[in-house]
């Protein structure tokens, strides 16, 4: 009887092998007994962060960014796998489960600080030089991005370049600078910029704009205050670059339609949200220096409502 409570005392819970996977990927495996199997996950799991430093101070080529998305979605794979694997032993370990050396909560801890300060220096010097994660709250950049979407700024795309017209960025609010805001640049210094009744004119020229059937707004369709977010969708093309954007109809349409022309100054660039009637942009705070863009808004890594809807921000 008393090696019988012995035996359950020592019996592994699915809760503690999940938990242990989410501090730190491997330390599952170690708590039901298989401390290699353990090891080789957690090394999975952080191989790609060196690898992304090495790549970002070696070069600053924006094609290294879709290398170091695809080694991120590898890292969180490895993440997810490793949590299903630890529940699957602990259901598989036998109920007189038998304590290794290992299993101690001192070890687990030392190895979670030697782990997890290395993987914290390389996560902090990517997100400084060369991605870094956003989480968009609001609709003033629907319908490109919709309200939650977790999206990756790429911090090399003007390493070599400054940015240019038809660019989605991150920028920080000049209003706020606690804030971050993602826009459109529309224009870049020397232009001139107005817009009449909705209509965008760059450098005296109207910006042409193609109508959009409503099926382009499937499965993304949100509310703003609690009511359905209705309007028309437009292609627009400026320069080169063509993007989507959205004339929200009352009681949505709240940012003014007009604005007088005026000239971009040199170091500056003129942004407006894609959600043109609900944003506040350079209608309200002038044209942005370029000093405060964070980087280009590439990748949508957790979209928030359909996953027709990850992946690069066209």
């Amino acid at each position: 009887m008393d090696e019988q409570v012995a035996h359950n005392k020592y019996k592994r819970h699915i809760w503690a092998a999940v938990l242990l996977s989410f501090i730190m990927p491997g330390l599952g495996q170690i708590y039901c007994g298989r401390f290699k199997r353990g090891l080789v996950l957690n090394f999975l799991h952080i191989l790609p962060l060196p690898i992304i430093v090495v790549l970002i101070s070696l070069s600053n080529s924006p094609a290294l960014i879709q290398i170091a998305v695809i080694l991120i979605l590898a890292s969180m794979t490895v993440f997810l796998a490793a949590i299903i694997d630890s529940a699957f032993l602990t259901i598989r370990a036998a109920a007189g489960y038998q304590l290794k050396d290992y299993n101690n909560p001192a070890v687990y801890a030392l190895l979670v600080i030697i782990v997890t300060g290395g993987s914290i220096g390389s996560t902090l010097y990517i997100r400084s030089k060369g991605l870094e994660a956003f989480r968009v709250p609001t609709a003033s950049c629907y319908p490109t991005i919709v309200p939650n979407d977790r999206i990756l700024a790429n911090k090399l795309a003007y390493n070599k370049k400054n940015p240019g017209r038809g660019d989605l960025v991150v920028h920080i609010n000049p209003l706020n600078r606690h804030e971050n805001y993602i826009k459109r640049i529309v224009a870049i210094a020397g232009d001139t910029v107005e817009m009449k009744d909705n209509q965008l004119y760059v450098n005296g020229h109207e910006l042409t704009r193609r109508k959009l059937p409503e099926s382009t707004l499937d499965y993304i369709r949100i509310s703003v205050e609690e009511q359905p977010l209705k309007g028309q969708v437009f292609e627009e093309k400026n320069d080169s670059t063509k993007y989507n954007i959205f004339l929200a109809e009352s009681p949505h349409n709240k940012t003014a339609g007009n604005f007088e022309k005026i000239t971009v100054p040199d170091h500056h660039c003129f942004v407006l949200g894609d959600n043109r009637n609900n944003s506040r942009d350079s209608r309200d705070f002038g044209p942005i220096p370029l000093a405060t863009i964070m980087g280009s808004a590439d990748y949508v890594y957790w979209p928030a409502m359909s996953w027709s809807h990850f992946g690069r921000i066209k």
